[in-house]
């Protein structure tokens, strides 16, 4: 993975820790990405804290991907420039970088981390940027448009509820900055206050069609986006939307 022949670039410019713009978290690696949309993440180590240091820089970079802290490809990275102290690796797809990822020598340059390799700062395009391979390494459904399009996560995404909380049952559907439910075993009854769930609904006559979909999913919503139709050949559910926001320990 390491390259020799990779140019010689600046990989260093201050990041702001905890800033809301990922650009601004990102530092250096913002300027290493071609996005389609908005860059969706970036960070500093003094943000998401190194992990323990690796022997080299590929190796470093394989320990923070292989975390699953970020939704990042875990594999698909090539060096692609270096500095003194620092390596740069990018995953790109038809030729336009998606993800940077710098890594520094923390003998050169001071991290929260007793020796090795870590990874210092990332930046990364929106999911739906990367390759549809990566898709089952990111923790989360990416659906399509009427025209066979990857829908950016920002607009639209699913994924099962967390393990931890014991909702792994659940399914969270987010459309158009609203949140849906799918709770077959009931499982957040008593944690969210929250319509029951359908799964023999019937379509109503003015839901609105989205054009989204995923394998044989399309979603449909209700004139006052209270619920999310997910319409399959096996019929209608009717996922609701939490009052409120939802978070579990």
């Amino acid at each position: 993975m390491n390259d020799p022949s990779a140019p010689l670039v600046v990989l260093f410019e201050e990041p702001v820790p905890d800033a809301p713009d990922p650009v601004k978290r990102a530092g250096a690696a913002a300027r290493f990405i071609d996005c389609e949309y908005e860059i969706w993440d970036g960070g500093w180590s003094m943000d998401f804290g190194p992990p323990q240091g690796a022997p080299d820089a590929a190796g470093a970079l394989a320990v923070f991907v292989g975390e699953g802290l970020f939704a990042l490809p875990r594999s698909g990275f090539v060096h692609a420039g270096t500095d003194q102290s620092r390596r740069l690796f990018t995953y790109v797809v038809e030729g336009r970088a998606k993800v940077a990822v710098i890594v520094a020598d923390s003998a050169e340059v001071t991290l929260d981390v007793d020796e090795g390799w870590v990874v210092e700062t990332f930046a990364s395009c929106d999911p739906a940027e990367f390759d549809a391979s990566a898709d089952g390494q990111l923790g989360f459904e990416i659906w399509i448009d009427a025209e066979g399009r990857r829908v950016p996560i920002g607009t639209v995404r699913s994924s099962p509820g967390p393990e931890h909380c014991g909702l792994e049952s659940a399914t969270f559907l987010t459309v158009e900055g609203i949140g849906y439910v799918r709770d077959p075993n009931g499982v957040l009854q008593g944690m969210a206050e929250l319509a029951e769930f359908d799964e023999d609904a019937e379509l109503p006559p003015d839901a609105i069609e989205t054009g989204y979909e995923l394998g044989s999913r399309r979603i449909w919503l209700a004139t006052d986006r209270s619920i999310a139709y997910v319409v399959d050949s096996g019929g209608v559910e009717a996922w609701p939307s939490p009052s409120e926001p939802f978070a579990c320990g």
